[in-house]
């Protein structure tokens, strides 16, 4: 198995899509912090706007997506001529449900944005694959040949967005899965993400040893043994596996053991022992004090959290419908 799908399955996203936008004229939408766990993304089918992150000004235009590996609170505005200042309520608009998704209408005749936004929840809120990652990625797919696949899902979404047929929000629902897929993909693809997972699997020759590892988590791993993988010299490989991730080769070793151990704690009937054993270590002792010091709870702790989690969503999903 790959890495990205090994990643993928680790994270374990729900995907949806909440939001289909059409604004025109002048305006501003102020999104708050999201709770951990959730990605929220912006998808811009056509025209354009301009997003403040932080101290960040992004330009956007069709085909661009943006996604939030942290949740942070961000605003998404008309272009700067005349865009509606800071406190300024979103001007007159129409809400409409379609049966699928809201649809939110800022009429006007000047730069008509069309806009779909969602958000993918993970399995493991607390996950930490993600934690060196900027607070904003932006993904360009307009023009780029290793995005064909991308535009076809992101205009699938679209339609069914657009004229809801029976058993669409199962289908958006598996859309919006696989588009998180396909947008790490391409974030590996165009490389530029610096200090994370994404930026070793970039580079052919360190993604050796994270597929080494999700291949054999059990196994003896040393710098050594990884440098030996990646057909480095020892300090060679230790230097730039930092300079990539911000992490030691042995840290990240330790990441993705416990970050696989969650999934199967969530996942499987296994006995902690078991999956500790799977996963590395020797002793249920062993992986008891592992775990606590990555996640800040026992195993068995975060396995009954995880089901209360479970629980807590499907009486959600029950009311929702």
């Amino acid at each position: 198995m790959d890495a990205l799908t090994e990643l993928v399955r680790m994270l374990a996203p729900a995907g949806t899509v909440d939001l289909h936008c059409h604004f025109a004229g002048n305006w501003r939408v102020d999104n708050a912090a999201a709770p951990p766990g959730h990605l929220p993304y912006h998808i811009i089918l056509g025209g354009q706007a301009r997003a403040l992150v932080e101290q960040d000004a992004i330009a956007l235009g069709a085909g661009d997506v943006l996604l939030f590996p942290h949740g942070t609170a961000h605003t998404l505005r008309s272009l700067p001529d005349g865009a509606a200042p800071a406190g300024v309520d979103m001007p007159a608009h129409r809400t409409r449900f379609n049966g699928l998704l809201t649809e939110v209408t800022v009429p006007g005749d000047e730069r008509p944005l069309d806009m779909l936004c969602g958000t993918f929840v993970l399995g493991l809120p607390g996950t930490m694959l993600l934690r060196n990652l900027p607070p904003v990625l932006r993904i360009a797919t307009a023009e780029r040949a290793d995005c064909a696949w991308l535009d076809a899902l992101i205009g699938m979404m679209r339609n069914e967005a657009q004229a809801p047929e029976p058993g669409g929000m199962a289908v958006i629902a598996q859309l919006s899965t696989a588009l998180l897929t396909l947008l790490l993909r391409a974030l590996i693809a165009q490389g530029g993400v610096t200090h994370s997972l994404l930026a070793l699997m970039a580079d052919a020759r360190m993604s050796r040893a994270i597929d080494a590892v999700l291949r054999a988590p059990a196994g003896p791993w040393s710098v050594a043994s990884l440098a030996e993988t990646c057909n480095m010299s020892r300090a060679t490989f230790a230097r730039r596996f930092t300079q990539l991730s911000g992490e030691t080769p042995l840290q990240l070793v330790t990441t993705l053991r416990m970050e696989m151990a969650a999934r199967l704690l969530t996942q499987d009937r296994d006995s902690a022992a078991s999956i500790g054993e799977h996963c590395g270590y020797a002793s249920e002792a062993a992986f008891g004090r592992a775990f606590k010091a990555y996640f800040g709870m026992g195993p068995g702790a975060f396995r009954r959290e995880a089901r209360e989690r479970r629980a807590a969503a499907a009486v959600a999903a029950d009311t929702r419908s």
